[in-house]
Formats: C-alpha cells, sequence, structure tokens
C-alpha cells in the first residue's frame, strides 16, 4: 500500500509547483507517467493525481483549435499549375485563411528554426493565430526596415517582435528605414549594429512569412503594405507602374510574369535581397482578395513563393486569370 495512494485532493491541491512541473514534464516533454514517477522519485499514481491536479486547478489549460475548412481541389489545383510544394485554401474568407494560415505555420515551426517576417495586416492576423510556445533554440528575423507612417499594425517590427514573443524565440530587428537616399547610404547602415545583427541572419532563414502586396490600379486603392507606408513618392509610384508592376514581396516590385521591375529601387532597400529570398527553402505567402489577384498570380511565375494561403474565391480568380 502507498501512501499517495490514499492521498487526499486537498494535499494534491496544496503542491501547486511540484504539480507545474509534473505537467510540464508530462506535455512539454513527452515523458510517460513512469518515466516522470523515476525521475522525480514518487509513484506513478501521484504522478497521474498530479496531472489532474494540474488541469482542475487551472495551472494547465488544454485549448483546441477548430482550423477551418479546406478546399482541397482548388489546393490542388493551384498546386499544379504553379508547382507549388504547398497550398491551403480556406473556404471561407480572410480571417478563416489568417487561421488556416497559423495552422500551417505551427506545423513547419520546428526547433532551431530561422523564421523571416515581413510587413502588413494580414501578417499581423496570421502571427496572432500561431499556438504560443517556449522554444528558445527560434530566432524570428525582421526582413525589411520600417517606417513612421506605417501603423503599429503593420510595422515590421512589431510584427517580429510578437511572433518571437509567441514562439518564445530570440528577436532580431531592424532599426532603420526600409528605404534610404543611396546606394551609399544604405551599405553603411547595413554594417551598423542596428541593422547587421538581423541582416546577416538573411542567408540562415529556413522559414519565411511574406504578404503579397498588390499595387493600385485605376480606381483601386493600394492593397500593399509598401505603398501604404508612404516610403515611395509620386515619382516612383508612377515609374513602378510605367514598368509593368503589379505586386511586392517584401519591398520587391514584381510584373504578372513574376519578373522583378525595380533593382535600382531594391538597391536603395534595407531589407533582404530577392536573391536571398529566393534560397530560403520555405516561403510562405498569406494572401486573399479580389484585389490582390494579378499581385498572387505575379508573385507566384516569380518561383519565389513555394507555399501559399488563400481562400477559395481569391484562388479560383487567380486560376481564371492564370
Amino acid at each position: 500500500m502507498t501512501i499517495e495512494a490514499g492521498l487526499p485532493p486537498s494535499a494534491i491541491a496544496a503542491t501547486p509547483s511540484i504539480a507545474t512541473q509534473v505537467a510540464r514534464l508530462f506535455f512539454d516533454r513527452g515523458m510517460t507517467k513512469v518515466e516522470i514517477a523515476a525521475h522525480l522519485g514518487m509513484s506513478r499514481f501521484r504522478v497521474a493525481r498530479l496531472l489532474d491536479a494540474a488541469l482542475a486547478e487551472g495551472l494547465v489549460r488544454i485549448e483546441y483549435r477548430d482550423v477551418p475548412a479546406e478546399d482541397r481541389a482548388l489546393a490542388t489545383a493551384m498546386e499544379e499549375r504553379f508547382e507549388l510544394d504547398l497550398c491551403a485554401v480556406a473556404t471561407d474568407g480572410e480571417g478563416a485563411a489568417a487561421r488556416l494560415a497559423g495552422a500551417v505555420l505551427d506545423g513547419l515551426i520546428e526547433p532551431n528554426a530561422v523564421i523571416g517576417i515581413a510587413w502588413g495586416s494580414t501578417l499581423a492576423s496570421v502571427v496572432r493565430e500561431v499556438t504560443p510556445r517556449q522554444d528558445g533554440t527560434i530566432h524570428v528575423v525582421q526582413l525589411a526596415g520600417s517606417s513612421s507612417r506605417l501603423d503599429r499594425r503593420r510595422d515590421p517590427g512589431e510584427l517580429s517582435r510578437a511572433l518571437a514573443d509567441r514562439l518564445g524565440a530570440t528577436y532580431h530587428a531592424i532599426f532603420a528605414p526600409a528605404f534610404v537616399s543611396s546606394v551609399e547610404l544604405r551599405d553603411a547602415l547595413r554594417h551598423q549594429p542596428e541593422v547587421a545583427d538581423a541582416a546577416d541572419r538573411f542567408e540562415a532563414i529556413t522559414l519565411a512569412i511574406v504578404g503579397i502586396g498588390a499595387m493600385p490600379s485605376g480606381g483601386d486603392g493600394p492593397a500593399s503594405s509598401l505603398v501604404r507606408s508612404g516610403v515611395l513618392d509620386a515619382a516612383e509610384l508612377a515609374r513602378l507602374a510605367r514598368a509593368g508592376a503589379v505586386g511586392d514581396l517584401v519591398v520587391h516590385a514584381f510584373d504578372r510574369d513574376g519578373r522583378f521591375v525595380a533593382p535600382d529601387l531594391a538597391a536603395r532597400a534595407i531589407a533582404i535581397d530577392v536573391e536571398a529570398l529566393r534560397s530560403v527553402p520555405r516561403v510562405i505567402a498569406v494572401a486573399t482578395g479580389a484585389a490582390k489577384t494579378a499581385a498572387i498570380q505575379g508573385a507566384l511565375a516569380s518561383g519565389v513563393v513555394r507555399i501559399l494561403v488563400t481562400d477559395a474565391p481569391t484562388a479560383q480568380a487567380v486560376l481564371e486569370v492564370a
């Protein structure tokens, strides 16, 4: 007969510290009850009671997340048409796509990952859907500088910090504007510690999370954080329009055929360059909306984006245009 077998509930409730430690070994480290019992020198019956107490007393909370319904037929059609590694298509709208993107990211983020993140309101929604964890081996890298004209919801520094906090990861910021006045100034800032801490990690990135911005067309308003930020003046926007730009990835404008059309502008950007972005093993883009149809097509044609998360109406529109 073991004393623990008759341990009253009040005695268990009085030991929240050990209950928390047992819960961490069970849920975080994946140890069995028998292994925990041997590890802590107690019976497996007490381990079971402490786990029950941790749940009952609210020391541990189990959260069930409803992953939005997916349209696998559309996803397969997109994968085949654009030779994607993966496409996930939510049957509902933008909110469902953000939740789906969070679920996809949960499966892709591994220990020791180096994650780059761009900017935009869509990505802000995605970050909120990523399941919290505590993994100090993960690094989160800001992919581009910012602008004082961006609100906090779209600011790349804020998004990077929020994602790092959600993952328990180390955060690497870029304390500099997205664009500067000359290539020489860009090169000088690139070597400053406030920029180099992040920029030196660009080539080590294993997963990049980006939005797809759409350039304004006709009467449509800008669907691009790059445009909304105000970092490009009217003359630069007009020049991009003449070059056939339909969208942008991070700070890099491209046309319908996926050609990057503004290398001189990119040369003044404090951001990951196209070739470094292209070499990232997994670039996942999240984008929805009719205004982004041409931009999504161009982004996929560039070959940079290997994974896409969108919604059904958007996927259908992209396929029809393509």
